[in-house]
């Protein structure tokens, strides 16, 4: 009989979640979480004020994500009926709407970019040529270089940059455009909005991200023989006689599916010191998403609106998600605000909607939600760790800000939890 072989998954985010429901094909599989919930830094969160569902961020997903609704679907779930999606609709307030047209690749862009509203004939040409020159970098193997020092090589006015290339480096990378990897930018447009014409799409799930995502997944991994085991820590693995002790089990390897700065306390000491450094040396930005709930439909123009120069970079209409009087309000690097109180990021937030509705009602509810860790920096010339020598002993690291291609994203964090699971497979079987 082929052996079986058992493999612990230590962290149930998205990246443990897709590692541990890949094993369970081919080995028996522990998913340790040392909270109560799974669902890592995209997980539900009670709501204390009535609404319809909260999450520790308002996420948005792309047609791009397509490891993610894979993923989905092999666990059965209904993706279409549980999710709002469309073509791509970027519009800024006061300026630029942007849609993608339903025709192919590249035309659906050009089509959309050319028909755009709120831009004059000038600024939709220099839009159209930086697209063309960034996708030749993407295509070369020229060096690095910041996102804010590229688009001024390119000439790129000051409304361009305000209303496109600012907040879609903020949206996709969630790092200031003074800083952030011109490479990952590429890579993210090369695979979704290039890549192919429902690459862009924007799409919202109609309900939490627990229901939406992780309660398929783990019931996917009971389906094929996996175990869940929240409220457990696992810290300070060993390796004796070619197998890992943790919580009473015996096993074969070990998928560390934890945030970066938690690897410490999961590896042995002398197998993280090598790479400590480079662990200590990355930089995070916080997410803030700011929820308020209003006794009637406070509808914006778009079921996404951007602000150029708010508080809020993203206001999103939640009522064609549920039918919920309810506006997320999404600011990336939030840590520019400091410790903003519940109090003061509502009254920002409503400024902000003043904006676009002059006669706003009071909200009858906010809810503040910030992560303050949401994703490691996309910046210019990031490295990765050589963890060779931690495969060598069976024990695989799994996480969005490992991705060689892209941004600390949902897709990223899917993407890396298979790519392990791949590796232990290879090594074990």
């Amino acid at each position: 009989m082929k052996q079986r072989y058992k493999v612990a998954v230590v962290g149930a985010g998205w990246a443990g979640l897709a590692a541990a429901v890949q094993l369970a094909r081919q080995a028996e599989v522990v998913l340790f979480e040392a909270g109560r919930e799974a669902g890592g830094r995209a997980r539900t969160v009670a709501s204390r004020h009535g609404f319809s569902f909260l999450d520790n961020g308002q996420h948005l997903l792309l047609g791009a994500y397509r490891s993610v609704f894979a993923l989905l679907q092999q666990a059965g779930a209904d993706v279409s009926a549980q999710t709002r999606r469309g073509a791509m609709d970027w519009q800024m307030h006061g300026g630029l709407r942007l849609q993608t047209a339903a025709l192919p690749v590249p035309w659906h862009l050009l089509w959309g970019v050319w028909r755009a509203r709120g831009w004059s004939w000038r600024q939709k040409t220099a839009l159209l040529r930086q697209m063309a020159a960034l996708q030749a970098y993407q295509r070369s193997r020229a060096p690095d270089q910041t996102v804010g020092a590229w688009l001024q090589g390119q000439g790129a006015d000051a409304t361009l940059q305000a209303q496109f290339w600012q907040p879609l480096v903020l949206a996709a990378l969630n790092t200031p455009v003074a800083s952030a990897s011109l490479r990952v930018l590429a890579n993210v447009l090369a695979d979704g909005v290039w890549n192919s014409r429902d690459g862009s799409d924007f799409c919202l799930p109609k309900t939490d991200l627990g229901q939406w995502f992780v309660a398929p997944i783990l019931r996917d991994l009971a389906a094929h023989g996996g175990h869940f085991v929240p409220s457990v820590r696992v810290e300070g693995l060993a390796r004796e006689n070619g197998r890992y002790h943790i919580h009473g089990q015996d096993f074969d390897a070990v998928v560390v599916a934890v945030a970066p700065h938690q690897v410490a306390r999961v590896l042995p000491e002398a197998w993280f010191v090598p790479q400590q450094a480079w662990f200590e040396s990355l930089k995070y930005h916080a997410i803030t998403t700011v929820y308020l709930r209003f006794r009637d439909r406070v509808m914006l123009p778009a079921p996404m609106l951007g602000l150029a120069d708010g508080t809020a970079h993203w206001l999103i209409d939640r009522y064609p998600l549920n039918g919920a009087h309810e506006i997320a309000a999404v600011v990336s690097v939030s840590e520019q605000y400091g410790d903003y109180t519940p109090a003061q990021w509502q009254e920002s937030i409503c400024q902000d909607l003043r904006r676009v509705f002059p006669n706003l009602p009071e909200p009858e509810a906010c809810q503040v939600i910030t992560e303050k860790r949401a994703t490691v920096a996309s910046e210019a010339g990031r490295t990765l760790p050589d963890v060779s020598a931690w495969r060598a002993q069976k024990l695989y690291v799994a996480g969005d800000y490992l991705h060689p291609r892209y941004p600390a994203t949902l897709e990223a964090a899917v993407q890396s939890g298979m790519a392990a699971a791949r590796q232990c497979v290879e090594d074990l079987i």
